[in-house]
């Protein structure tokens, strides 16, 4: 008997509440009418250099915000910060990416209303986000 069924049965079981958060963040997004923006891609690519700039660009002209991944330190929303615009770290220990849940806690405190833009910043990894769905795919009910 093959042990891949079970595996792809586990697999689900431990994704399902993932899911459930994501697709209730997708919800959130689209009712607040903000438009959410990931960024994933390896260590050292120039993630945090591109938001940072982003960020500053856009601040004077819309409401943004932005999360960011990191596996221990707290050095890319101080740098993120610089931009005057609201930033969040979201520390993920031993976790390669960024869960639905995290994400969630995150935003606590946050009104989803009072933005245009909500960036997010994902662990340097391209191996483990690909495999998490952490909330993205809303769309804007204002044009810009």
């Amino acid at each position: 008997m093959s042990s891949e069924p079970r595996l792809v049965e586990v697999r689900k079981n431990v994704l399902r509440q993932n899911d459930v958060i994501a697709r209730a963040l997708r919800e959130r997004f689209r009712e607040a009418g903000v438009l959410t923006v990931s960024l994933v891609s390896s260590p050292g690519a120039g993630k945090t250099a591109f938001l940072e700039k982003t960020l500053t660009l856009l601040h004077s002209r819309y409401r943004v915000a932005a999360l960011v991944g990191d596996l221990a330190t707290e050095n890319d929303a101080a740098r993120l910060a610089r931009s005057q615009a609201p930033v969040k770290q979201i520390l993920t220990g031993t976790v390669c990416h960024l869960e639905a849940a995290m994400v969630q806690n995150a935003l606590e405190g946050w009104d989803l209303h009072n933005l245009d833009f909500l960036f997010i910043e994902n662990v340097g990894n391209l191996v483990c986000p690909s495999s998490y769905d952490n909330k993205i795919r809303s769309r804007r009910r204002r044009g810009i």
